[in-house]
């Protein structure tokens, strides 16, 4: 017995000619939008000739995720993280769609009994923030509940992707710092391990690019922690920053600059260099990853990589959205890649000579 393809919103939009939000938003006759009245005929017609039929609304016996998407972070207590999951609702709310969000803390275990939650509930789709360590169980989730994934270029799973290249980013530090005049740095960070591969990325960049300079060097200060340790500390890595960085000012280097693994550990640095005397940038300068907003406050001025958090967390929802819709099958994976800048502010200057160096 042949059975007929069900119409998608994808058929509807690619018909008319109109956006696939678009299209979502006339045909759920959405109050807060207006359109012009020959593209609202236009996508009527299209779906009258179609034949297609939107989805009735929550019903005895549907699932109760239906028109709901959950976002899986590691924590909210992050700046980088809390924007990503705020930039997420806002597209998710022009959409129609309730949102909700778990935190995992690092922890594979979690990130299973939100897959295994989502599949129980008949979720709309997923977002996951960071690369999720049980890749296998997320690629076969996927093939029932979309899911898209914002990583790394390089750590990327068989799903839909926002990426960025974090390998890139460490080499745009490491070449600001050596233009600078700074030959020996100090790389801060909190778990360099496989599962949060963005930061070795990072690293390696800017590992590399010192490579590449006979005579110049990077040491490395880093500190894991356990899952518990980050439910229970909001201020967790930047007082990981602040440790770390009083461990290398105690030693007799010759290092001239602090790069952070991102903004927040950077604050811990720049607490910790004012703590013992010395100032930023005219003693040390400071480079750290993400331009969380309060970076460009006037008084921190933290030299950074903007990495357009705001546009990749709503991109990650437009490229849902579209899988929601039919606009796409599982096996067709979609990769998009952003780019990212330095931001060039008060926390760093030229090399000057340190105090290990004056005595």
């Amino acid at each position: 017995m042949n059975s007929k393809k069900k119409v998608t919103l994808g058929d509807v939009s690619r018909r008319a000619g109109v956006s696939l939000s678009s299209v979502s938003m006339i045909l759920n006759a959405r109050a807060d939008v207006s359109f012009a009245r020959e593209t609202v005929q236009k996508v009527r017609q299209a779906a009258k000739e179609l034949g297609y039929h939107a989805p009735s609304r929550l019903s005895k016996g549907q699932l109760p995720g239906r028109n709901v998407v959950f976002i899986v972070t590691p924590n909210i207590a992050n700046a980088y993280y809390s924007g990503l999951v705020q930039a997420i609702q806002q597209a998710a709310e022009e959409h129609s769609y309730s949102t909700l969000i778990f935190t995992t803390y690092r922890e594979a275990r979690k990130e299973e009994e939100v897959l295994d939650m989502a599949l129980a509930l008949g979720a709309a789709g997923m977002i996951f923030t960071l690369t999720p360590q049980s890749l296998r169980k997320v690629e076969k989730v996927n093939g029932k509940i979309p899911i898209v994934v914002l990583g790394d270029r390089n750590s990327s799973p068989k799903v839909d992707t926002v990426e960025l290249d974090n390998y890139s980013a460490g080499v745009i530090i490491g070449r600001h710092m050596l233009e600078l005049g700074h030959r020996h740095i100090a790389f801060i960070s909190a778990m360099m391990n496989a599962a949060n591969a963005i930061r070795l990325r990072r690293l390696q960049g800017v590992k590399d690019t010192y490579a590449e300079r006979p005579g110049c060097s990077v040491q490395v200060f880093t500190r894991d922690y356990t899952p518990q340790e980050e439910l229970h500390s909001i201020d967790l890595e930047q007082r990981i920053g602040y440790e770390l960085t009083l461990e290398c000012l105690k030693k007799k280097s010759r290092i001239s600059g602090f790069v952070a693994v991102n903004d927040f550990i950077a604050y811990g640095v720049l607490d910790a260099i004012a703590a013992k005397g010395f100032r930023v940038p005219e003693d040390y300068s400071v480079c750290g990853f993400n331009n969380l907003s309060s970076s460009r406050i006037a008084r921190v001025g933290l030299t950074t990589v903007e990495q357009q958090t705001e546009a990749r967390g709503r991109s990650a929802f437009d490229i849902l959205y579209e899988r929601i819709c039919g606009g796409s099958c599982v096996g067709d994976i979609t990769r998009m890649e952003y780019t990212h800048r330095l931001l060039e502010r008060r926390s760093t200057a030229p090399a000057r000579q340190t105090l290990q160096e004056k005595s």
